[in-house]
């Protein structure tokens, strides 16, 4: 074979590996979403990635963190993480330990803005406030999105025209 032959057929692997990258490979996001007012946030991480919500708990005024995982495009929560033995009480929980494991799978969270400003994630070391997603009162969607690479890449192609 000649060589200009074994360049195109190289070529030619290289264009279908390269093809089935940017159909195969998923890039995931935690996508939060306004509900009341149609904007949304999208947080790029890695498909088994932690992430955490913070809150103070609306009776007891107490800080609360919920500790979750990503798994198989789904919320996985993990455990939640308070000082507070009120608080405890509240959610169940009968020892005063600060972290109380739990495993439930979850398709999405809702939650409503409330009237403090201490709510939000904490995904990797970065704080995002529901604040900057909405207004006190709106309902907020947080869920998995996993979209392959090429679209990705279209997308903030076509965002950056």
């Amino acid at each position: 074979m000649s060589k200009k032959n074994w360049l195109l057929l190289t070529l030619i692997g290289l264009l279908i590996v390269l093809g089935g990258a940017f159909i195969f490979k998923k890039i995931t996001f935690l996508h939060l979403e306004n509900l009341d007012r149609r904007k949304t946030l999208q947080i790029r991480t890695s498909s088994s990635e932690p992430f955490s919500i913070f809150y103070v708990h609306s009776i007891y005024l107490e800080p609360v963190i919920e500790e979750f995982r990503i798994e198989k495009g789904v919320i996985l929560l993990q455990g939640v993480r308070t000082k507070s033995p009120a608080v405890m009480e509240y959610y169940g929980f009968e020892d005063t330990k600060e972290f109380h494991p739990v495993t439930q799978r979850l398709g999405a969270i809702y939650f409503k803005w409330g009237t403090g400003e201490g709510q939000g994630l904490i995904v990797r070391e970065r704080k995002i406030y529901l604040s900057e997603i909405g207004e006190k009162g709106n309902r907020i969607r947080l869920r998995v999105e996993s979209v392959p690479l090429g679209e990705y890449l279209l997308l903030r192609v076509s965002k950056l025209n």
